[in-house]
């Protein structure tokens, strides 16, 4: 599993382009992972999700409590309102299995 961490910090100034990304976070990944943010709003980090993760229980809930904090229809990467670092033991322990 590859893991791919970038901290935005609500301080810091970052520029993004029309699919919400920085130049910083364009980094080619291997087909059957997808980009997401976790963290909350001061702090966020950028994970590369297996695709084939999105129906175990844990990701469909954490998917479900975005939509209820973003909504539906977010614009650029999606956002995951949870602790990275728990979103990241939890990444490991369900892709062992």
């Amino acid at each position: 599993m590859q893991t791919m961490r970038a901290s935005i910090s609500s301080t810091s100034y970052v520029r993004l382009d029309r699919d919400g990304m920085s130049e910083k976070m364009k980094l080619d990944h291997k087909k059957g992972v997808f980009p997401v943010l976790v963290g909350n709003e001061g702090m966020m980090e950028r994970f590369l999700l297996p695709t084939r993760l999105t129906k175990h229980p844990f990701i469909v809930q954490l998917l479900e409590m975005s939509a209820q904090e973003y909504g539906l229809e977010q614009e650029g990467l999606l956002k995951i309102p949870y602790d990275a670092s728990c979103f990241e033991k939890m990444l490991k322990l369900i892709s062992k299995k």
